[in-house]
């Protein structure tokens, strides 16, 4: 992952971008249950970051910076009919502990040291986390760290996001708007253009290189960049930003464009001192090279697409009994529904039934609830219920198996651990 943030001008960097991201270890963290949420509305935060022994950022920096926003702002309602937030009227000024030279050393162009120091200072952790932050790197001598955005939890909808710049290319760089407008899509969860077969050079997205879309300081190109279907249709699947935003395929498809069949989310960071996501096993066996993992924060395909093992889980065949998933989530949470997607259109795999267990203090399994399920899709409720480990068992069709799309996790109506991409689903 070293080329996640490449040194350049504002609009020249490389950003990872990964259709599922197997879910990895943990590293359990002390926090509070209510702090696992992920937040309703997200904003973008500007923030002038100052290295220990870099100067401050000026009055017009600082200016410049919210008349930028505000410009970004204005253009994406003028591509959406919504907009994001700015979530407030100045930026805020972070003061670094470490040097210049420590920034340098670290990997990816110092992104995930940023997003942590700021999570900590700012007193959340990366699900919580409400902000896109805009980071203005103070760098005097030259472009580090170069231009970068992505979501902090990959996919969309997953909560906040970082984008960096150096104020280096800030001051210098002629095309700062063109480049904040394309890496706030990033920061939104949009990929380049390059994944679904296009052109970087030439098409009309925002989120290509195309060279006749820069702006010349606060002058606008004559040719901006716009969106493509492929932008709508990611871009109001985040309504925690846009929150009136749909995607409607008879208006935003033109006609006899072919858009991509599938979404292609931006893989989650790895940030130090966070934890990476939740573990799942199981010991119902894993065929056709599907994985349990793939059931929690990852891609949730519709009851009708084919059954795909890059992001679905196919047990063995169950003598008797159910197929059964552990997980662990990233911290003690308090949960009250879970909401699972199983069976594929090509197959049998449905599950009659679901039970859901919790580990207590004991280290025993305490059954919550067990429910029939009569669709693909389908929620499971139970009493406010504190824990970090979790037994979600599937009840086989007459098939002896089960295809599970994926498991999400509510207190109340507050999502924890989103997936990357929920399809086919209204808000």
């Amino acid at each position: 992952m070293s080329d996640l943030w490449m040194s350049g001008p504002c609009a020249s960097h490389a950003v990872f971008v990964i259709v599922l991201v197997s879910i990895m270890g943990m590293a359990v963290g002390a926090v509070k249950a209510e702090n696992a949420v992920a937040p309703r509305s997200v904003k973008v935060l500007p923030v002038f970051f100052v290295p220990k022994g870099e100067t401050e950022p000026t009055t017009d920096q600082m200016t410049r910076m919210m008349a930028h926003l505000e410009w970004s702002r204005t253009r994406y309602q003028e591509l959406l009919g919504d907009t994001f937030e700015i979530a407030e009227p100045k930026p805020r000024v972070y003061h670094s502990e470490e040097p210049l030279d420590f920034y340098r050393a670290q990997p990816e162009g110092a992104a995930p040291q940023f997003v942590s120091e700021l999570l900590k200072a700012y007193g959340y952790n990366r699900y919580t986390c409400p902000y896109i932050i805009l980071v203005m790197f103070m760098n005097s001598v030259d472009g580090f760290p170069g231009g970068g955005g992505r979501p902090i939890n990959g996919g969309l909808n997953t909560g906040g996001g970082i984008i960096i710049f150096s104020s280096y290319d800030y001051d210098r760089a002629p095309n700062v708007q063109s480049s904040i407008q394309h890496e706030l899509g990033h920061a939104f969860g949009l990929p380049h253009v390059d994944v679904y077969g296009l052109d970087m050079g030439t098409n009309m997205s925002f989120m290509s290189y195309n060279p006749e879309h820069h702006t010349n300081g606060f002058t606008p190109s004559a040719t901006p960049g716009v969106v493509i279907p492929e932008d709508v249709r990611a871009l109001a699947m985040n309504h925690r930003v846009f929150h009136k935003l749909r995607f409607d395929p008879k208006k935003d498809i033109p006609a006899g464009y072919k858009i991509a069949e599938r979404i292609v989310g931006l893989g989650p960071m790895i940030l130090p001192g966070q934890p990476d996501g939740a573990t799942v096993t199981t010991d119902a066996g894993e065929e056709g090279d599907s994985k349990a993992a793939y059931i929690v924060q990852g891609q949730i395909l519709t009851a009708k697409d084919a059954f795909d093992p890059s992001v679905m889980w196919q047990s063995a065949k169950v003598s008797k009994g159910w197929a059964a998933a552990d997980v662990a989530l990233p911290y003690d949470v308090d949960l009250t529904m879970l909401r699972v997607y199983s069976g594929c259109a090509d197959r049998d795999g449905a599950a009659r039934a679901v039970r859901v267990s919790v580990k207590d203090a004991e280290g025993q399994w305490r059954q919550l609830r067990e429910e029939k399920i009569k669709a693909s899709e389908g929620s499971i409720t139970f009493a406010k219920t504190h824990g970090s480990e979790w037994k979600i068992e599937f009840e086989p069709g007459d098939s002896g198996y089960v295809i599970v799309r994926g498991v999400r996790f509510f207190v109340g109506k507050d999502e924890l651990f989103p997936p990357l991409v929920v399809y086919g689903e209204d808000r």
